[in-house]
């Protein structure tokens, strides 16, 4: 966190590091594919250039980590427009080079190529805007129609998406949500949540024993993350809550 001209020269000599450690294991960084990207709300936030061997690092708004595209202002818009856009390519695809009357194929392709593609690391950046949700549900409508050859503008969509035994891709994303807290708070996967996650004392009709304390929130990036997923664990049934698996 970049709170001050101290923090932002600690973190040049950080980059420093960087030069002896790359020749210490035969590795080496391409400046021009590492960028700064400023995390901030403030109207007048530091901002400060930083080097790499050298190389002045480019100032971006946006950049793409392990295939999550992050914003400098913490929302989802470019990530989403991207996924859909990738997604939307694969069902012209399909529709081009499987246009076969089988339902269960095609069916099995969207399942295997198009919608692995709209929830890749959706615990992480499940959007709450309205605008964000419809255009990726977008995408399984269009994916419903081509796998059931129905584009009569008469036809109803959501018929078919109960025809084919489709939930929403927003319950997928919530329940993707849950599956990763349920592995937080069972300590299955490396995450520290000490100071995240801290059991509530207060015992209530609705709670389980697994129920934790809500996360205050100042703004709707935050709210509408860890702390969205806190409020719908703890409205978890005691026995899902609390289930071995």
């Amino acid at each position: 966190v970049i709170i001050s001209p101290e923090d932002a020269a600690k973190l040049q000599d950080d980059l420093d590091v960087f030069a002896p450690w790359e020749d210490r294991w035969m590795m080496s960084f391409h400046p021009d594919k590492c960028t700064v990207l400023t995390v901030t709300k403030k109207h007048k936030p530091i901002v400060s250039k930083y080097y790499l061997r050298g190389h002045a690092l480019k100032h971006v708004d946006s950049a793409k980590y392990l295939g999550t595209h992050l914003d400098s202002k913490l929302n989802w818009h470019h990530h989403v427009q991207s996924v859909c856009k990738k997604a939307n390519g694969m069902i012209g695809f399909l529709r081009r080079n499987l246009n076969i009357a089988s339902t269960s194929v095609k069916s099995l392709a969207y399942l295997s190529l198009v919608r692995p593609t709209i929830e890749y690391a959706s615990a992480v950046w499940d959007p709450f805007l309205d605008c964000d949700i419809r255009r990726i549900e977008m995408v399984q409508r269009r994916a419903a129609r081509y796998v059931l050859n129905r584009y009569h503008n008469t036809s109803s969509v959501t018929e078919m998406l109960n025809t084919l035994n489709w939930p929403t891709l927003q319950d997928r994303r919530c329940h993707a949500r849950l599956t990763m807290m349920y592995k937080i708070a069972n300590g299955l996967i490396s995450i520290d949540s000490a100071n995240q996650l801290i059991q509530t004392t207060r015992s209530t009709r609705r709670n389980h024993p697994m129920a934790f304390q809500h996360i205050s929130s100042r703004t709707d990036a935050r709210k509408h993350s860890h702390p969205r997923t806190v409020v719908a664990w703890n409205d978890l049934p005691h026995p899902v809550a609390t289930a071995e698996s």
